[in-house]
């Protein structure tokens, strides 16, 4: 399942996509450190076709 990490800066905003939640974790840590703020992880479940 991927998942996306969303975080803003002054600049604008930025989505990441990770495969685990342990990346995505980690990546998050890594921005909330660089002074990004709002960071979150956001998981999306695969959709499947009828």
């Amino acid at each position: 399942m991927p998942y996306f990490v969303c975080a803003r800066d002054g600049a604008g905003q930025i989505i990441l996509k990770r495969d685990t939640r342990e990346a995505a974790e980690k990546k998050a840590a890594e921005l909330r450190d660089m002074g990004y703020f709002e960071v979150e992880i956001v998981a999306k479940g695969v959709e499947k076709a009828a």
